[in-house]
């Protein structure tokens, strides 16, 4: 009997010594070990040696160990449970358990040694780490999404530069082309100035021209009468005034055949007529006519063109000296 406990006390030794927690379990499914690390992790006691495996609560938590053990001995085969969850508290543990079934000589279980590894650390470690590389993948994804962005914006900038460098090139054109019309205008408005300048001064010199006609006409004693192509009256002069009592107000732009003064004018139509036609002057005609007091005159009548492209006739109407105009 002392060599048996002697056995004994030194197996406990020697399980105690087992830096691991561990618990034995015999084929009627009684704990019947219990090293030291395990009362002091999970909180059995000496006492709960010769208890059945199932009344205590490492049977069942952190996972169902019973079912475990029945597996393990009908495969007779160890069986390994990793990273198994424990809460107590506030604090979570994590365990490698590992179900080891030990058969006897006689080929059936004797017994079932439970051995805990503590993975809390590695586990720890473990799931920080797939959380880094979790985030770390997260912020590659989305740095490579800001770099697809900025290589987008990139292309986006590269293409308004070049259309700013189009839309520049086309300012550029658009800018000469109206420098080039601007001198162009430039040009024209110097061109315009200059034909102005001239038709200033041939106005001045035809205004000179006209005074000059008018003044000629006017001097005139004769009277003298400028009928455009359609038979109108467009000048009448001082000596017509005089020696006929109408004036030019009176006449001008009124057809001449149908004034009813001295001068009987159907007697001159063949003549004005013939003149229109051929552009040449006539011989000079004789007619009876009364002046603008009443007087009986000879009015000798020359009819010369007036303006061959337009068409026109000059009437110099002149009394005959024998007789007198007043």
């Amino acid at each position: 009997m002392a060599t048996a406990a002697r056995s004994r006390q030194l197996r406990d030794l020697i399980l105690d010594a087992n830096p691991a927690p561990a618990i034995a379990v015999d084929g009627e499914g009684t704990a019947v070990l219990i090293n030291s690390q395990a009362r002091a992790q999970f909180g059995l006691t000496s006492n709960d040696i010769g208890r059945p495996f199932q009344d205590l609560e490492i049977s069942y938590r952190p996972v169902e160990l019973r079912s475990l053990i029945e597996q393990a001995a009908h495969e007779r085969r160890t069986l390994r449970v990793n990273g198994a969850e424990r809460r107590v508290g506030e604090e979570v543990q994590y365990f490698d358990i590992l179900i080891q079934p030990l058969m006897g000589s006689s080929g059936l279980l004797a017994a079932t040694n439970i051995t805990f590894s503590d993975v809390t650390v590695a586990t720890q470690l473990k799931s920080e780490n797939k959380r880094v590389r979790e985030d770390l993948e997260t912020a590659y994804e989305e740095l490579q999404s800001t770099n697809e962005e900025l290589e987008t914006t990139n292309e986006e900038l590269q293409s308004s530069i070049e259309e700013l460098e189009t839309t520049n090139e086309e300012l550029q054109s658009t800018n000469e082309e109206l420098e080039t019309t601007n001198e162009e205008l430039q040009s024209g408005n110097e061109e315009l100035e200059t034909m102005n300048e001239e038709m200033r001064t041939r106005t001045e010199e035809l205004d000179e021209a006209r005074a000059f006609l008018e003044g000629v006409v006017t001097s005139i004693a004769a009277g003298v009468v400028v009928l455009d192509k359609e038979l109108k009256v467009k000048s009448w002069n001082r000596g017509a005034v005089d020696m006929w009592g109408l004036r030019p107000d009176e006449v001008i732009d009124e057809p001449f055949f149908s004034l009813e003064f001295g001068l009987p004018t159907e007697m001159l139509r063949p003549a004005v007529e013939k003149c229109l036609e051929s552009g040449k002057r006539t011989s000079p005609s004789r007619v009876s006519a009364v002046n603008r007091i009443g007087r009986s005159i000879t009015c000798n009548v020359l009819c010369s063109p007036f303006d061959r492209h337009n068409g026109g006739v000059v009437l110099l109407l002149e009394a005959d000296r024998g007789d007198s105009g007043d």
